[in-house]
């Protein structure tokens, strides 16, 4: 672990990374990016990664998914992260390990994480869609794109086919410690979802829940 950020740097790129999530839809704002931090500051502590890099890089991992100007919106909030970073003043090491730690935090375009810092901030990406939390992201989310609760183009699909794999990618075993109780909770609900519609269903009320 090396350094962390003053308070005073920390609210400073808090404050431009807000301008850019204002813009976003609210499953990728910037409390998700908080939130993010927090996960990486917590993995950074357990596993003996640069605080700094895992700070800047959670704070503007995803600035770039509105008007996109590169392929995917991890290599624009790379993009994006890289002119901020050197406007306030960071030395080029800190920015290109941001950069390498944003532009594959997804991997969306095969950009696999290679540092322990690229790592964290993946597993830490990823443990915000988990949980109470993940639940709430995923609704969210589904707002956004139009889907359904079950079926295709749905919660239930985006949760069985993403979701579910999550803990099979996660890098560090930090990570997959706290992953294992959250994962649960969701099983749990998504059980008793199935409990409740087969309920319905089988009563005749509702096939279409």
């Amino acid at each position: 672990m090396t350094g962390v950020l003053s308070q005073g740097a920390l609210q400073q790129i808090i404050q431009v990374a807000q301008g850019f999530y204002a813009r976003k839809d609210r499953a990728h704002d910037l409390e998700h990016a908080l939130r993010v931090r927090e996960w990486g500051r917590k993995l950074a502590l357990e596993e003996g990664a640069d605080i700094i890099v895992i700070e800047l890089a959670a704070l503007l991992h995803d600035i770039g998914r509105s008007g996109a100007v590169e392929k995917t919106h991890a290599e624009s909030s790379a993009g994006l992260a890289v002119n901020i970073l050197q406007k306030n003043g960071y030395s080029e090491g800190i920015v290109k390990q941001v950069k390498e730690a944003i532009i594959s935090h997804s991997r969306e375009a095969g950009h696999e994480p290679k540092t322990l810092e690229a790592k964290i901030l993946y597993d830490a990406d990823k443990l915000d869609f988990v949980g109470a939390i993940g639940l709430g992201r995923l609704f969210t989310w589904a707002g956004v794109q139009g889907w359904t609760l079950v079926g295709e183009n749905s919660c239930e699909k985006f949760y069985y086919d993403r979701i579910c794999s999550y803990r099979d990618h996660l890098f560090t075993q930090s990570a997959k410690t706290y992953f294992d109780p959250l994962f649960l909770y969701m099983e749990g609900f998504w059980q008793q979802l199935r409990a409740e519609r087969l309920k319905l269903s089988n009563s005749g009320q509702a096939d279409t829940i």
